[in-house]
């Protein structure tokens, strides 16, 4: 039987937009409901469940707003498409946002026991953290595809969902081990942003990491524990984060060939980008373009 959240989709962002398409799919530890809307102003956000709430953004971007969790004030982070929000149980998430008057949601609520569940017996699994407008592409991708059982009513959608759930609740746990880890020892917020902005500027041709070391004012061997130290990844390990993340959003928002699209991002060909993409996601670049537009 599925479970009832404690929230409707429709009133998670209340506003004088109109609903033009809702669809629902029900399992024994999940329900998923895609919301479409349109003639969207300023959405006021007020969310808080007993369960753990995953939305993605489908389309339509949140360009600007406030947000709050537990009523503490947090830095907004604009949510384009393909980005992601995860709220754990009894978590307040509450502000505004105003972006394109047209947009499109998807939101899976999970039971609190599924995660319990799936962590009892399991060592060095703690406390989720909440998380608003995060890029994963793995997270996404398997978020996609338990939108895409909603067409499915069938003996094994169930199992399907429950697979998709347990290593989405995996990547959740491994990206709570790094968020919000003390900064101590790590490259100040100002640097580290302008150090991103400088891996994002050049995805075709990443700068060397003696050139961002530079960038930041510090020596190659600090600089490298630094970063690590920030962002849980060295420095070549963010720009492959990086470079794939701009070649997913390509897939989806282009027409571009499979190889136009690798050699924009700064891979050799088509299918040096299918090898990493699918060890990333499992999925290839085309059946990833077809998930997302299916």
């Amino acid at each position: 039987m599925g479970i009832v959240p404690a929230i409707q989709p429709e009133s998670m962002k209340q506003s004088q937009g109109q609903v033009i398409l809702h669809k629902q799919g029900l399992w024994s530890n999940a329900r998923a409901d895609v919301v479409r809307r349109r003639g969207l102003g300023r959405q006021v956000i007020d969310v808080v469940a007993d369960h753990h709430l995953i939305f993605l953004n489908i389309r339509g971007a949140a360009k600007s707003g406030e947000n709050y969790l537990d009523g503490r004030k947090v830095g907004f982070t604009p949510r384009p498409d393909g980005s992601l929000v995860y709220i754990p149980p009894g978590c307040r998430w509450s502000g505004w946002d105003e972006g394109d008057a047209e947009a499109c949601y998807l939101m899976i609520t999970v039971a609190r026991e599924f995660f319990i569940n799936l962590s009892t017996g399991r060592t060095g699994v703690g406390t989720l953290r909440p998380e608003l407008g995060f890029r994963d592409l793995p997270i996404q991708c398997l978020s996609r595809h338990i939108a895409g059982e909603l067409s499915n009513d069938d003996s094994m959608s169930d199992l399907i969902v429950e697979g998709h759930l347990s290593a989405i609740f995996g990547l959740l746990q491994r990206r709570s081990r790094t968020s919000g880890r003390a900064s101590r020892g790590g490259l100040s917020p100002a640097v580290l942003k302008r150090v991103i902005e400088r891996i994002d500027a050049h995805i075709d041709r990443p700068p060397s990491v003696r050139a961002l070391a530079q960038e930041a004012g510090v020596t190659y061997e600090h600089f490298s524990r630094a970063f690590k130290q920030s962002q849980g990844s060295t420095p070549y390990g963010f720009y492959n984060q990086r470079r794939l993340g701009r070649a997913s959003d390509l897939l989806r928002t282009t027409t571009m060939t499979v190889t136009e699209v690798a050699i924009a991002c700064g891979y050799a060909s088509g299918s040096h980008l299918s090898t990493r993409f699918r060890r990333e996601t499992g999925f290839s670049p085309a059946e990833y373009r077809a998930l997302w537009r299916g």
